[in-house]
């Protein structure tokens, strides 16, 4: 499985210039926890940045502005990390704990925003696999006869 197949397709993206007020408000009316910043150019859209609901506090907290007065561009980290639509899910989350990150960006191989993957995105995908895993294991130790302790009623370890 790709991140392509995982992420959400509806991104809600602003550019650097915009007031910080308006990105906070459709952050709070779509419930969602960051937008990605981007650069627009003829039939492109690339992502410079990402803003979370922390980088605003923490923005305005060491600007010492309230929202009316910054810009997404003034609070953005800069630089995301980003994941091509056709990487793996496990490389994608690996470089996200080196990253130290719960969002990301998905480009496709323009490097055009595609998508957004969050961990609350990838954690149903890896339940899945271990359930998976969990039903091998257990039909494995079935057919050569031994107990199995993932088995529905067995004790646990």
């Amino acid at each position: 499985m790709n991140i392509g197949e995982v992420c959400s397709r509806e991104v809600y993206i602003f550019t650097a210039a915009e007031p910080l007020a308006n990105a906070a408000a459709e952050m709070t009316k779509r419930h969602i926890g960051a937008i990605v910043v981007v650069r627009t150019e003829p039939e492109r859209v690339r992502p410079i940045g990402i803003v979370t609901d922390r980088d605003i506090v923490r923005g305005q907290l060491s600007l010492k502005k309230d929202l009316e007065n910054l810009t997404v561009g003034e609070v953005m980290t800069g630089d995301p990390l980003t994941a091509p639509e056709t990487a793996g899910v496990a490389e994608t989350i690996e470089r996200m704990r080196v990253r130290r990150v719960r969002r990301v960006p998905v480009i496709d191989g323009r490097g055009d925003l595609v998508g957004i993957v969050s961990l609350d995105d990838l954690l149903p995908v890896l339940a899945d696999e271990l359930r998976a895993l969990a039903y091998l294991v257990g039909n494995q130790a079935s057919r050569e006869g031994k107990p199995d302790s993932f088995a529905q009623g067995s004790p646990g370890p």
